[in-house]
């Protein structure tokens, strides 16, 4: 019995004993490992959060609209990390305009917040990690501090939690250290899609002044002509390449139209109509003594040169001096675009644009003597000087798709520019790729034509700007791009050689005397079509594959822009350039490996968004 009541009292203190560690113990370490476990729950939920801000913000850099200065650009970044805070939540709590205090990189922390309630902290950053002030041009980095007071499900004195607890997060994002190169596309058909009127410009004895009859009006390069499906090397600007127009056949325009002064088609009965070269004697032209042929003007070449079918000696000769204006029902003498009046610069009629074109616009006396005889045209407005300036000006603000190409490449470089610490390179590319900054396209210099030097000479550039560790090349390529005093901006053509500029680029990024060794390295391709250069498309596309190999062995991503204006090229295109995602081929995008992406666009309105798109694949998280 003694015994039996001995294991009783034994038994009892073992399940007291049992209760005591269960409750004091085992009870308060499970509550403390749950605390733990929906802490670090909490601590995970605000990271992510808190990246997922930060990303937004300095993806709102990256496709800012253009213009921005640095503060606004500054204050967009903290605004969209902001919103996206809001949007967002954590274990049960839901943030938003209540619960999200803000600062705004004062320089000044917040501390601690009240329960449910997160505190932003923005600092912005330079490249060597120290901060500085809203709207410094130094900030390259957005860093967030997010902080968060939470109520603990079982707070006591047993577990030693208080009432609240605090979680914290930073993340630092933006754009890294960058060196960009851009290969550019300034082939013939880059400006395709551009509406022109051709004319026919001749003498009429009738009315005794120039006439002006309509060959083709408001139709595109492209739909006036009818090339094949990569396009046409005749432009609306200079070099115009107007004898292009002639060729017809398979490989040619399925609607030819001939250039008078062009030797196509053999024996061209409108040789000559473009302006008179007919030889005089000294003193035969009244006023003009010394002429010997009849004189151009001073501002350009052609300037003050009367049609070729007016002969002073003899005006009421239909056909001047030889040359019949009605002699090919699609002949032309001028290819003018239709402009926007600007100013006092009256653009509305097409026959203005083309004496403004030849620079006969600039005044009375130069205009009398490019009408030939003895009184100007009525339907032309006033004479005034600038008028060619300001008809060509207007022209490179319309040729289509070039003009927005060239706008959209600003405003990528200009927001990688105030975003990050880039350097840039820039490659031009129609039959070959540029070799300086100062490389030229070799084929022909002629403003209208290579059979009308009277036109005028001038060089097109076709420019490199190399890579420079010494400084970003921010200006120089702008000015390259949208051109500098003498230096014209990049204008259409030639033919498309891809391979040597991307091998031109890819040398600028291996070269150690000109690459950062901490900068990522990425090159942008933008083209309006596929390559038919080295030697015939298959050999060229085989080339430029061979390129974006050797970019992938180097971790050089090629991310690559397609414009395809023209449906027949878009799936060619698609395949050539592709990232094997959406549709699209195993093209350059993919071989070149290192997540670069292919942005496909249908119309030039969207090049600006198609830059955005490859600006924002280029935050990181840092």
């Amino acid at each position: 019995m003694q015994s039996y009541r001995l294991r009783r009292r034994k038994g009892m203190t073992t399940v007291a004993l049992i209760l005591v560690v269960a409750f004091f113990v085992i009870l308060p370490l499970g509550l403390l490992g749950f605390e733990f476990a929906r802490y670090t729950l909490l601590c995970n939920q605000l990271r992510s959060v808190t990246d997922a801000a930060t990303l937004s913000g300095t993806a709102a850099l990256a496709s800012s609209p253009p213009g921005y200065t640095y503060t606004q650009l500054h204050d967009l970044a903290m605004d969209v990390a902001i919103q996206t805070f809001e949007q967002n939540s954590v274990l049960t709590t839901s943030f938003g305009k209540k619960n999200v205090i803000a600062n705004r990189n004062t320089g000044k922390a917040l501390g601690t917040p009240a329960l449910n309630t997160a505190h932003l902290n923005f600092t912005l950053l330079d490249q060597n990690g120290k901060e500085v002030a809203n709207g410094s041009k130094d900030a390259v980095t957005l860093r967030l501090q997010a902080i968060y007071s939470d109520k603990p499900v079982f707070s006591s004195a047993i577990l030693n939690i208080g009432p609240i607890e605090t979680a914290s997060a930073v993340s630092d994002g933006g754009l890294p250290q960058l060196d960009l190169f851009l290969c550019f596309d300034v082939s013939g058909s880059m400006d395709d899609q551009t509406p022109i009127n051709l004319v026919k410009r001749y003498w009429n004895p009738g009315t005794n002044t120039v006439e002006y009859g309509l060959v083709s009006t408001g139709k595109s390069i492209f739909d006036t002509f009818n090339p094949v499906d990569t396009g046409t090397g005749l432009n609306a600007v200079p070099p115009q390449n107007l004898y292009y127009g002639a060729y017809g056949g398979a490989t040619g325009n399925a609607t030819p139209y001939i250039f008078s002064e062009s030797p196509y088609p053999t024996g061209n009965k409108m040789q000559y109509l473009r302006g008179n070269q007919f030889p005089y004697a000294a003193g035969s032209i009244p006023g003009m003594p010394a002429a010997t042929v009849y004189p151009p003007g001073a501002l350009v070449p052609e300037q003050g040169w009367p049609p070729g079918n007016y002969d002073p000696n003899n005006p009421l000769n239909l056909k001047g001096n030889g040359v019949d204006p009605n002699a090919q029902a699609n002949g032309f003498t001028d290819l003018v675009v239709p402009v926007p009046s600007v100013g006092t610069y009256d653009f509305s009629k097409y026959e203005t644009c083309v004496e403004a074109s030849r620079g006969n616009m600039e005044s009375d006396a130069i205009c009398l003597q490019s009408q030939g005889g003895k009184k100007i045209n009525p339907k032309l407005p006033p004479r005034q000087a600038g008028y060619y300036n300001a008809y060509w000006s207007q022209v490179e603000k319309v040729v289509d798709p070039i003009a927005a190409a060239r706008l959209a490449a600003t405003n990528f470089f200009y927001t990688m520019n105030v975003s990050s610490n880039a350097h840039f390179g820039l490659s031009a590319f129609s039959d070959a790729a540029g070799t300086s900054p100062t490389s030229s396209w070799a084929t022909t210099d002629a403003k209208c034509d290579p059979q009308w030097k009277a036109a005028g000479t001038a060089n097109f550039p076709v420019p490199l700007i190399a890579l420079d560790q010494s400084k970003s090349n921010f200006d120089e390529a702008n000015d390259a791009i949208n051109g500098k005093g003498v230096v014209l901006p990049l204008r259409p053509t030639g033919l498309t050689n891809i391979a040597e500029s991307l091998h031109s680029a890819i040398l600028e990024l291996t070269d150690k005397s000109k690459y950062r060794p901490r900068a990522k390295k990425a090159i942008i391709l933008f083209t309006d079509g596929v390559p038919n250069l080295p030697v015939d498309p298959a050999t060229a596309e085989a080339a430029a594959f061979k390129e974006a190999n050797l970019a992938n062995s180097k971790s050089i991503p090629i991310y690559t822009i397609g414009l395809s204006q023209n449906a027949v090229v878009k799936p060619k295109e698609d395949k050539f350039l592709g990232d094997n995602k959406g549709g699209s081929g195993k093209g350059i995008a993919y071989i070149s490996g290192n997540n670069a992406i292919y942005v496909a666009v249908t119309k030039s309105a969207d090049l600006n968004k198609a830059f955005q798109t490859i600006a924002r694949s280029l935050v990181v998280l840092q």
